[in-house]
């Protein structure tokens, strides 16, 4: 009995990534890890939507073209253009960050003006997304990433209310993040320790979200 028990437990904390960024609370930064971008999509897509349906202000930011954005949004069932009348959905492009490896002090005043700009205390969005707007394909660019979550997404965003999902694209998450030696482990690891909860999203549909604290 109490082995069941545990097992009941142990799925409880353990959550679907649809349900999970339906549920999640305002406030908490989730990091979501995909190999798919179009399962990545179809998750960010379901958590603005679910946000939208209530009210929320919802934001997107990303490196991609914003028409491409809203017209893939809109082709997942999100109204965007009676969403962005009502003021209450927001589509903004940065540069591709990749090219500001080497300055990463530019790369980070360069996103905090694009992303904070339209905010006040007023109007803070409930929902934010940051769509892979940090390249991390050499070590470098990890450096520079980890420098950004700490000092620039962990103590400016963390204090909106509302709530964060930022991506990363991983190849093949299950033996990168078993990998304890490897600097993608390492750099995988340091994010956990700055987030919320995380999201797995794997090929083929698999996915698995929890809390971390």
């Amino acid at each position: 009995m109490l082995e069941l028990v545990q097992t009941v437990r142990k799925l409880e904390f353990f959550q679907q990534p649809l349900n999970f960024v339906k549920r999640t609370r305002h406030g908490k930064h989730i990091v979501l890890f995909y190999e798919e971008l179009e399962y990545a999509r179809i998750i960010l897509f379901e958590f603005l939507k679910s946000g939208l349906a209530q009210n929320e202000r919802c934001v997107y930011i990303s490196e991609e073209d914003t028409e491409s954005v809203i017209r893939e949004m809109s082709d997942a069932g999100i109204s965007t253009e009676e969403f962005m009348k009502k003021g209450l959905f927001f589509v903004y492009k940065v540069p591709n960050l990749v090219e500001y490896s080497n300055n990463s002090q530019a790369t980070l005043q360069e996103l905090s003006e694009v992303a904070l700009r339209p905010w006040t205390k007023e109007n803070q969005p409930e929902r934010l997304v940051l769509q892979c707007i940090f390249k991390t394909n050499t070590e470098e660019q990890i450096r520079s990433n980890l420098e950004w979550e700490r000092d620039y997404r962990f103590k400016n965003l963390k204090p909106i209310r509302g709530t964060v999902i930022c991506t990363y694209p991983v190849s093949n998450i299950v033996p990168t993040i078993s990998d304890s030696e490897s600097d993608y482990s390492k750099w995988m690891s340091e994010l956990l320790e700055l987030y919320d909860g995380v999201i797995f999203a794997r090929k083929f549909w698999r996915g698995v979200a929890f809390a971390l604290n």
